[in-house]
């Protein structure tokens, strides 16, 4: 179903003619974050039972439209909303012998898929007090309980960073710009290579492997997922660590927690096999205030030992375990 509709001619001018507009009438102010997906204000949300998000209540305009609430105990005003919001959009002219038709199996299924993983996101968002008293793990803690110590030599923590990644693999390393020219072939070397620098060469490291004679940090050239780095900007430098404890509980691996020197802390952990733990995390992180961002695969992030003004970009924590990894990317 497109967005736009075409009812036929009526008398009143002013009534509205797109699906957004209709939604709108429907639903009051309406925040889109795409043409067919937006944020709205419940229309059952005298009856919520707990606190409101400002993203708790979705409409979705694409196949068949859907309001969606994560909160149940509204279930009754959604499912009539849903109604009248269906046969505002499907039937605008009010024709008196239309029917409205009953969603497919598959668009049943696909319903029941968003609603799933609304509500994951919903207990993950308010599991994240919980989270953050029970797992805490501030900077000072952090940095005591690394099992390699990283309170010297800060000028050489780039070249433990790359270690874990495998001697042959083809690592891009530079600054933002550093991409996208063949000028830029250089800033994509193995790890060998880069080791013979004296120093931190740049301040990114991106924490994907790239294919040979890459010029173009793009995920087209990703060769394979070495890594998972995991930041917010959102929670502070003494809060972030009890998500990483958190993330290790849920079964990822922590080898290194960079300072970037700025107000953020990166997390690194093993890149997981499990594709649906993966899916899992693209809906658990951003409701844990983390940067969905960091989730592309070919997403710079902080290279320990280079500056970022007069301060310098440093590990506070590395794990001991060598690390294996052969999750490529076909």
């Amino acid at each position: 179903m497109t967005n736009e509709i075409n009812p036929a001619s009526s008398p009143v001018n002013t009534a509205p003619r797109t699906a957004t507009e209709i939604a709108a009438n429907v639903l009051g102010e309406i925040a889109w974050a795409s043409p067919t997906m937006g944020y709205c204000e419940c229309p059952g949300k005298k009856s919520h039972s707990s606190k409101d998000g400002g993203k708790d209540c979705v409409v979705y305009l694409d196949h068949v439209p859907t309001v969606n609430c994560l909160h149940a105990s509204c279930k009754t005003a959604v499912e009539a909303t849903n109604k009248k919001l269906r046969a505002a959009i499907l039937n605008p002219t009010g024709d008196a012998s239309f029917e409205m038709r009953k969603p497919t199996a598959e668009e049943r299924a696909r319903i029941a898929e968003r609603d799933l993983k609304s509500r994951m996101q919903l207990r993950a968002r308010k599991s994240l007090p919980s989270i953050l008293k029970k797992y805490r793990w501030p900077y000072a803690e952090i940095l005591n309980d690394s099992p390699v110590d990283v309170k010297v030599s800060e000028e050489n923590h780039w070249r433990l960073l790359l270690g874990k990644f495998q001697p042959d693999d083809v690592v891009w390393i530079g600054e933002r710009d550093s991409s996208g020219k063949p000028e830029n072939a250089a800033n994509f070397r193995t790890v060998n290579e880069w080791l013979k620098c004296e120093w931190a060469p740049h301040q990114f490291l991106c924490p994907s492997t790239f294919k040979n004679n890459s010029w173009s940090r793009s995920n087209e050239n990703v060769l394979a997922r070495r890594f998972l780095v995991v930041e917010s900007d959102l929670l502070t430098r003494d809060e972030v660590g009890a998500v990483f404890r958190y993330l290790g509980e849920c079964g990822l691996k922590l080898v290194a927690v960079v300072d970037t020197a700025g107000k953020s802390l990166h997390g690194w952990f093993e890149f997981p096999a499990d594709e649906e733990l993966m899916n899992d995390l693209r809906l658990i992180l951003p409701a844990l205030k983390c940067d969905p961002k960091m989730l592309t695969a070919s997403q710079p992030a902080r290279l320990p030992s280079a500056m970022r003004g007069e301060k310098r970009q440093r590990l506070i924590f590395l794990a001991k375990e060598e690390t294996k990894l052969v999750n490529e990317v076909n």
